[in-house]
């Protein structure tokens, strides 16, 4: 069985970094303006991988907009599996988003330097992987996503 067990958000949704732990029961509450919602669209968006589907108001700034409003806007989605953990990286690619499976639970030093500011490029963050850490290509296409996640083998290779 494999679950979802933690959000990163790094430079996205207007948190310079938050962690939250999703690994079990979960209830959310809080005045208006904390992160309810946000958060809620964030494991829809994992879920479905369709930013039409998010009930985000026409006058609001769109899903790429908000969440991913800079070069080294991430959210890590880290998974729990019986044999370990693997990660899915959202980012911003040529304009839209695309995701990167890998083989490793989360890390801050995978995409955060020693004063906390996020890495520009994904080659900081692959060098800092080292020769252990699998990762796929960037996968563009929500199908390919989805197919990935629900099933399908998990193909990454090694730097």
């Amino acid at each position: 069985m494999k679950y979802l067990n933690k959000i990163v958000f790094i430079n996205s949704a207007a948190l310079k970094y938050a962690e939250i732990p999703v690994d079990g029961n979960v209830h959310f509450i809080g005045t208006q303006g904390v992160g309810k919602s946000t958060l809620l669209r964030t494991i829809l968006f994992f879920y479905n991988a369709d930013k039409q589907k998010l009930g985000i108001p026409r006058e609001k700034k769109t899903f790429d907009e908000y969440y991913f409003p800079y070069q080294n806007s991430y959210i890590v989605y880290e998974l729990q599996t019986e044999t370990g953990e693997f990660c899915v990286l959202a980012f911003k690619s040529q304009g839209r988003v695309a995701f990167r499976f890998f083989d490793s639970g989360y890390d801050k030093k995978y995409f955060l330097d020693n004063e906390g500011k996020a890495y520009e490029t994904w080659d900081k963050t692959r060098e800092t992987f080292g020769k252990n850490i699998g990762y796929t290509k960037i996968i563009s296409s929500y199908e390919e996503y989805r197919n990935i996640l629900y099933g399908n083998s998990l193909k990454c290779r090694n730097n």
